[in-house]
């Protein structure tokens, strides 16, 4: 998986999402998400997932674990952009709501 890192001018920190978000990638994606919090320190964190291919249940659960993170920060959170798969898991387990809710 390959994570893109970018801040904007708002205080808005994007991080986007492409491959594969899974056992093998779980780790990476907390770290980056650690990472936004404590060196962007950004009012919203947005997840794009436009460019994933594949999200399994270690992916799902790393969102909702980055999720709960964020808000215990007091950031707001939003997951944009799922599709295919990634977007039929989502629903599926119930989080695709949780996720994108803005």
């Amino acid at each position: 998986m390959k994570i893109t890192h970018c801040l904007d001018g708002q205080g808005v920190s994007r991080l986007a999402l492409s491959g594969e978000l899974d056992m093998a990638s779980a780790d990476a994606f907390h770290e980056q998400v650690q990472h936004a919090l404590a060196s962007d320190r950004p009012n919203q964190l947005i997840i794009d997932l436009a460019a994933l291919t594949f999200c399994d249940s270690t992916g799902i659960r790393a969102l909702v674990d980055a999720r709960a993170a964020v808000l215990a920060c007091q950031v707001a959170f939003r997951v944009v952009n799922p599709r295919g798969v990634t977007r039929r898991v989502m629903r599926v387990t119930g989080v695709l709501d949780v996720l994108t809710a803005v």
